[in-house]
């Protein structure tokens, strides 16, 4: 076996027979070398004979996945991964007022350095909050503390006079990007076993 396949049957190994049915059952959303992997896992605990159990109607997912503007994995191991990658990004937001408190600080501007690190840190600990409880509370937290933020930020620009093209594109996405992320993680949230 080829070291990815080999990583992937570790990974499978240790899946409950459950898993490897969700896998098996929607294995046209599987990469080839998964479902390889997953077959063979299941034909050596007896859930199938052999891989052309595939075709029967019980492996074939009932609905297939479309396209939507919030996607969420197929199972538990992708929802939770998905998860994981979103949280981190917001953690990386929360460097930008951070970094900018000490771009002011190195100008000796003190209120914008504890304004810019307060903001940051508060956003932090709302991200580290929302890791631990996985709340949906905790996203209506941040919506609103972002919205506010950003607010400030936009009238700032707005009322500085001429507004550069450039700006308006970078204050656009860095605010439409995270509330995106949000909503996607508080739709994530309720598909979590449990929620």
């Amino acid at each position: 076996m080829m070291p990815e396949k080999e990583s992937l049957y570790e990974r499978y190994s240790n899946y409950t027979d459950e898993q490897i049915f969700v896998i098996l059952r929607n294995h046209k959303n599987y990469q080839s070398e998964a479902v390889d992997c997953a077959v063979k896992i299941a034909v050596e605990r007896g859930i199938i004979n052999s891989e052309q159990d595939l075709f029967a109607s019980e492996y074939q997912q009932s609905k297939p996945i479309k396209m939507s503007f919030f996607p969420v994995g197929t199972d538990h191991y992708h929802q939770q991964r998905l998860f994981a990658s979103i949280l981190r990004f917001l953690y990386v937001i929360s460097l930008l007022p951070i970094i900018y408190g000490f771009l002011k600080f190195g100008e000796g501007q003190l209120i914008h350095t504890i304004i810019g690190t307060s903001v940051g840190l508060a956003w932090f600990a709302l991200c580290f909050l929302l890791k631990k409880t996985q709340k949906d509370i905790v996203i209506l937290l941040l919506l609103l503390f972002f919205i506010s933020v950003s607010a400030v930020i936009g009238y700032k620009i707005f009322s500085a006079g001429f507004v550069k093209t450039l700006d308006l594109v970078i204050y656009f996405i860095g605010t439409i990007l995270p509330v995106y992320m949000l909503l996607l993680l508080k739709k994530l949230i309720k598909q979590f076993p449990g929620n």
